[in-house]
């Protein structure tokens, strides 16, 4: 019978999961692009909250270390290669401009994957029977 527990309690969690990951990929195409998914007076403050929140959850929700760190990181990665590969101009990127442009996508990278890793680490701490 714990066993069927374990197992709902992981589709809900894995869904959550999911869930979570969609929301930030809004949020990262939100800011990003500026686009405004919904007519909320603060929608711009909500957005960047949301972009700050979503990665801690989806950490805390990831039982793996390497998980937390991937699935926090995934929706901007998506969103760069996308992005440079239909909307980037033709010849857009020459030697001279790679380290601008690898600056800038780290800089949100590392913020993301440390918000992801600061969530999984607060599962450690208090969820200690639930981390494998």
């Amino acid at each position: 019978m714990s066993n069927v527990k374990t197992d709902t309690s992981d589709i809900l969690r894995l869904t959550s999961l999911g869930v979570l990951v969609l929301l930030e990929g809004f949020a990262v195409v939100s800011l990003a692009l500026n686009v405004v998914f919904l007519p909320v007076p603060m929608y711009p403050n909500i957005a960047s909250v949301t972009l700050l929140v979503l990665p801690v959850a989806i950490g805390l929700l990831s039982q793996r270390f390497e998980v937390a760190i991937v699935l926090t990181v995934l929706p901007f990665f998506v969103l760069a290669a996308v992005y440079t590969t239909v909307y980037a101009p033709i010849w857009n990127i020459d030697l001279f401009q790679l380290g601008v442009l690898a600056g800038r996508v780290a800089g949100v990278l590392f913020l993301l994957g440390g918000l992801g890793w600061f969530g999984w680490l607060l599962r450690r701490i208090f969820f200690k029977r639930a981390v494998s």
